[in-house]
């Protein structure tokens, strides 16, 4: 059984670390619903969703279009 990532959210970007702490709060949440509570505009969103996704901080929850966070957040 893998142990679960620690990340320390302040070295990461801010506009990273906002999804991030949204995710830790809601649990998990469907990709347009990420860009729309925050209001990110969704060109910009969807490379913020890309890049925490490629990093492992998060993950689609069950093949969905949903996210969750992949990672516990210290």
């Amino acid at each position: 059984m893998s142990e679960t990532k620690r990340l320390k959210l302040s070295s990461i970007p801010e506009n990273e670390r906002e999804v991030l702490e949204f995710l830790q709060k809601k649990g998990t949440c469907r990709y347009g619903n990420i860009f729309k509570e925050l209001r990110i505009p969704p060109a910009k969103g969807s490379d913020i969703i890309l890049s925490l996704t490629h990093k492992g901080y998060i993950k689609h929850v069950n093949e969905t279009s949903q996210y969750q966070l992949n990672v516990e957040l210290i």
